[in-house]
This record gives C-alpha cells, sequence and structure tokens, in this order.
C-alpha cells in the first residue's frame, strides 16, 4: 500500500508542475523573411466575433502601431488572428494583455488580407528588450 501512495504522490506532483510549450527556435534570419509586417506597437487587446459557418467565431486582437519598421509605412492598426475565446487552451497559446508594448514580427494570414498570425514567441519582443529590438533592426536594414 504505501508504494501506492508514494506512486500516487509523485504522480499528482509531477501533473501540477506548470505547462511548457515546445517550440523550435528561429534564427534572425529565418524571423525576419518569414515575418511580413514588423511594427513597434502597443497591445489594445482582443475582440470575439460570431461568423456564419463555415467560419464561426475567431477572435481578433489589435496592436496600435507607433512605428512600421517593415510593410506599409501608413498602417495605423495590425489586427491579429487568436484563438476564439471560450474554446480549450493549448499550452502553446500565446496570450498577450493590453499594454504589451514592443516589437511585433507579424506573419501574414494565409487568404485573409490584413490580418496577421503571432505564431512563435519570438515574434514579440517586449519593449524593455532594446539590446534585442536593436539586433532585429540592425539584421533588418541590412538585408
Amino acid at each position: 500500500m504505501t508504494w501506492r501512495r508514494g506512486w500516487t504522490g509523485l504522480l499528482l506532483g509531477l501533473a501540477l508542475l506548470p505547462a511548457t510549450a515546445m517550440w523550435a527556435g528561429l534564427t534572425d534570419a529565418e524571423l525576419l523573411a518569414r515575418s511580413d509586417l514588423v511594427v513597434i506597437g502597443e497591445w489594445q487587446g482582443a475582440a470575439t466575433l460570431e461568423l456564419p459557418p463555415p467560419t464561426g467565431a475567431l477572435t481578433l486582437g489589435v496592436i496600435r502601431v507607433n512605428e512600421v519598421i517593415k510593410g506599409d509605412p501608413g498602417l495605423a492598426i495590425a489586427l491579429v488572428l487568436q484563438p476564439a475565446a471560450g474554446v480549450p487552451r493549448s499550452s502553446s497559446d500565446l496570450i498577450y494583455r493590453r499594454g504589451d508594448r514592443g516589437l511585433w514580427l507579424l506573419r501574414a494570414r494565409p487568404g485573409a488580407a490584413g490580418q496577421f498570425l503571432v505564431d512563435h514567441p519570438q515574434r514579440f519582443v517586449p519593449v524593455a528588450d532594446t539590446a534585442r529590438i536593436d539586433a532585429l533592426r540592425a539584421a533588418l536594414a541590412r538585408r
């Protein structure tokens, strides 16, 4: 009986550890090449839209653009598709909070003009990480 209690405790302890997503790292060259829009901006929030089938519900986040580094220089906002609110979340889903500011390396959503994806953790660099932002700016300027 004691060994069962020990294993149960171990399994319960492992189940309570924080889950982490597995991401393959991207080089700066890959990240910049795969980014259609690179901006300095601030996450404004997100809203869920109910669309007719087959689309259904989708959540669009909004980034207020302060500076365009790559892409349409006249852009004031960027719309970012996220997993729909209310559906089960994966540990790999990236969640942003209103006020998150920094460098956003956005990928165009295939088949949806004007919508973008932040589908990798390296696609957002917080404003406090000035060295990383400067390095990405310099790499982009060299292209």
